[in-house]
């Protein structure tokens, strides 16, 4: 799960949903980003794939300090634990022999 908080604020910009965690998931999202709020300094949580996405995004790259990190995590983990409430309710209703694209959680 990909979610970008605006620090001042503490709002959430956005969330993105996804199985892999690889540059170019981390590309793609950010640069959704970008296209919608402009080009800014990207604070992260330390994940491997984001210097290279923000290099060939051409956009500053910074780690967050440890109490930072440890107040973002919390953010994502309250996201999937909604997430997980949500499924329990609305679970998917695909047999194992089909692949869920997780549209329900997106609707």
């Amino acid at each position: 799960m990909w979610i970008c908080i605006e620090p001042n604020q503490r709002s959430v910009l956005g969330i993105h949903i996804s199985e892999e965690r690889n540059m170019f998931v981390s590309e793609n999202f950010i640069r959704s980003l970008v296209s919608k709020y402009g080009r800014h300094t990207v604070f992260t949580d330390g994940g491997t794939w984001y210097p290279q996405a923000c290099n060939f995004l051409h956009l500053k790259y910074r780690l967050h300090s440890p109490l930072k990190k440890s107040l973002i995590e919390r953010v994502i983990q309250y996201f999937k634990d909604r997430t997980e409430c949500f499924d329990d309710y609305y679970s998917c209703t695909k047999n194992g022999s089909i692949k869920c694209d997780l549209q329900h959680v997106y609707n």
